[in-house]
């Protein structure tokens, strides 16, 4: 059975602006590098994962997973 959100991850246009809107919303950043941020939506339980786009059209992979029994 679903017990909560564990984590998603998926691509933005902007890192700097995406982390600002999310932190807006009360999300807290986790880790972040140049390509890559992590936000924790439940600290030590659920983050968001948000991934800058990169040049060309590679296309990064979605991803959601939930925490279960």
């Amino acid at each position: 059975m679903i017990k909560g959100l564990y984590e998603v991850h998926f691509q933005v246009d902007d890192l700097e602006r995406s982390i600002k809107f999310y932190k807006k919303l009360g999300l807290s950043l986790a880790w972040k590098n140049e390509y890559v941020a992590f936000l924790w939506i439940e600290p030590e339980k659920s983050w968001l994962g948000l991934w800058q786009k990169p040049n060309g059209d590679h296309v990064f992979a979605k991803h959601i997973a939930f925490r279960v029994d």
